[in-house]
């Protein structure tokens, strides 16, 4: 009985998964407002960085699709991963008050 199930869960699963994909973001006033004070407090971040350290602002893509998106290629003067990393659990609050892991619709 649970091996016929198991599989109609997994298909609802990814139906229900999947209704929700493409559509676009909803970001509270309260967000937006923190999304632009978050960017002007990284003005001397490049868009690299930006887009690794808070990735909701920009594209899905960005980072992987440096054809479409120039401005994601890596370059020397990016910052390190551990950088980014550190910068992330410095600033934990601020990424969650930007709604980070949200991405634009």
């Amino acid at each position: 009985m649970v091996r016929r199930l198991a599989p109609l869960a997994l298909i609802a699963a990814l139906v229900v998964g999947g209704c929700a994909y493409g559509t676009p973001a909803r970001l509270t006033p309260a967000q937006r407002q923190a999304r632009v004070a978050f960017i002007k407090a990284h003005r001397g971040y490049s868009d690299r960085d930006l887009a690794r350290l808070c990735p909701g602002l920009y594209p899905r893509d960005f980072l992987t699709n440096t054809k479409h998106w120039r401005a994601g290629e890596a370059r020397s003067g990016d910052r390190s991963a551990s950088a980014i990393a550190a910068a992330r659990t410095r600033q934990a609050a601020d990424l969650r008050a930007a709604a980070c892991d949200v991405f634009p619709g």
